[in-house]
């Protein structure tokens, strides 16, 4: 009864952990995304939002709730429809493993 409740307790603690990210992965499925973000994730033009540097759990959520339709944007969704949730936690990994822009003081 007690290793039930140990096994029962571990699976509760591991469920809701996030995929890890494999950055090296994730450079390899970035050639999409970087058609609009940049190749290191600082999109040359302001239409697109510069992804470079920022924070892997966030960008995973992000593209998590792009596929879900929690976020609203049809290019986003389109590109996001296809994609595992391990390869977006490659590419969340690559992104944020990336330098962002700063601006200097």
């Amino acid at each position: 009864m007690v290793r039930g409740l140990v096994v029962a307790a571990m699976a509760a603690v591991l469920a809701p952990a996030q995929a890890a990210g494999d950055p090296i992965r994730g450079k390899q499925k970035s050639e999409v995304c970087a058609a609009c973000h940049g190749a290191d994730g600082n999109s040359p033009t302001p239409a697109f939002p510069r992804i470079g540097g920022q924070h892997p759990d966030y960008l995973l959520q992000a593209l998590l709730d792009y596929k879900a339709g929690k976020r609203k944007n049809p290019i986003m969704a389109a590109q996001v429809e296809p994609l595992s949730k391990q390869d977006m936690a490659d590419l969340a990994a690559w992104y944020g493993a990336q330098q962002g822009l700063y601006v200097k003081r």
